[in-house]
């Protein structure tokens, strides 16, 4: 018997377009990268001459800041793709 690997539920990637930082993550399954970031802009301008603006995404659904603060206070818990640490571990390499 081998050793099973596990299926990954989603891939992340940040990259670099038009003067900004863009989060983005591609579901199993799914063919397309989309913004998303749970906890900061899913768009970021790294300077004022960058074509793009702040924004705010959750699974590629655009949401004004007040909105996306608004839906980050009614949630709870860790995000369902973090783990919490055993009592007394870390995982820092």
């Amino acid at each position: 018997m081998g050793i099973e690997e596990k299926k990954k539920l989603f891939e992340e990637k940040v990259i670099k377009y038009g003067g900004a930082r863009h989060y983005l993550i591609k579901m199993e399954g799914e063919d397309h990268f989309k913004h998303h970031r749970y906890d900061n802009p899913a768009i970021v301008p790294l300077s004022r001459q960058s074509k793009f603006k702040k924004g705010w995404y959750l699974s590629g659904i655009p949401y004004s800041e007040e909105t996306f603060k608004e839906i980050m206070k009614e949630r709870e818990g860790l995000p369902w793709y973090k783990q919490s640490a055993p009592k007394g571990e870390t995982y820092r390499n």
